[in-house]
């Protein structure tokens, strides 16, 4: 029987996501020094230990190279617009793999499965959409699987299979994706976190039913295997502490500088003149497996 409990409106998970700020702030803070007390604990005597919740995530990701999901392994494919990175880019077009050109790129690497990268998206979603219809910004999404959880597999494969199949409603996905495990998280109930539940989402903000009755035939056989892996080994390779980590124009942002809805913009405004001159919308090659692909945005270490 479905519930009769109202989902809250827009303005009410906006609302909460500002409240939450806070605490993704002070979270940020205890990371940073459960890090350095982990990076110490590993480098001494070699103990894998979960010291909070840092420590749990450093684990987890050296977990998920090592194959230890329930998701079987597979070759798969990277979809259509992404990079052999793993990113994904949006320019004013609004197309997968589109940029805009000479603007600066606003990296977002997250995890589907982090409610703190859940939250960041409700407070900046509409923000962000600003800044790349207006050109002020590409947006680079970088997903991995920094936290080693099935559920990052189930939305990687739905999310690849309407990059391929319906992509012009492929970043509505995503978004609606990241709200999802947000109302899961403050459930408290894990059992929602099913192909079912994420096929209702996906269908409420227009993908076809065709699209969606492909998702669990894609999630079993991990069809999109080689797009998680590629983004999980860009986030390790960059030593990242954790997700949300947002980089713009090449600096990492800190989470406590960007915690009200209108904080993105206000960087970009403090960027140099010339990093905030786009030279119009240009599609970005996608790479799609090729590794000759460039990278959207500069190295930087995290």
């Amino acid at each position: 029987m479905a519930s009769n409990t109202p989902r809250p409106t827009k303005a009410e998970r906006r609302a909460a996501a500002r409240a939450k700020a806070q605490a993704l702030r002070e979270e940020q803070e205890r990371r940073e020094r459960r890090l350095k007390i982990t990076r110490r604990v590993l480098l001494g005597g070699g103990v894998v230990a979960a010291v909070g919740a840092t420590a749990a995530l450093v684990i987890a990701s050296r977990r998920a190279d090592a194959g230890n999901s329930q998701t079987p392994e597979g070759a798969g494919h990277i979809p259509a617009g992404v990079g052999a990175d793993g990113s994904l880019t949006y320019g004013a077009a609004m197309t997968p793999g589109s940029v805009n050109e000479g603007a600066p790129v606003l990296d977002i690497y997250f995890d589907y499965s982090c409610h703190f990268c859940a939250d960041f998206e409700a407070l900046h979603a509409d923000e962000i959409s600003r800044l790349v219809k207006d050109g002020k910004v590409t947006l680079a999404l970088r997903p991995c699987k920094a936290l080693g959880q099935d559920w990052t597999d189930i939305v990687m494969n739905a999310m690849g299979l309407v990059l391929d199949r319906q992509p012009e409603v492929a970043l509505t996905f995503h978004n609606a994706a990241l709200a999802l495990f947000s109302e899961i998280f403050a459930s408290r109930d894990a059992s929602r976190q099913t192909v079912d539940e994420l096929a209702d989402t996906a269908k409420k903000v227009g993908v076809s039913q065709d699209v969606v009755d492909s998702f669990e035939k894609a999630v079993n056989d991990n069809t999109y295997g080689k797009w998680t892996e590629a983004g999980t080994k860009a986030f390790d390779s960059k030593r990242l502490n954790g997700t949300p980590t947002v980089f713009l124009d090449g600096t990492q942002l800190n989470l406590q500088a960007v915690a009200t809805a209108t904080a993105l913009t206000e960087a970009v405004a403090k960027l140099p003149a010339a990093a905030q001159t786009p030279a119009g919308d240009a599609a970005q090659t996608p790479a799609g497996g090729d590794a000759g692909a460039p990278t959207p945005s500069p190295e930087s270490a995290g």
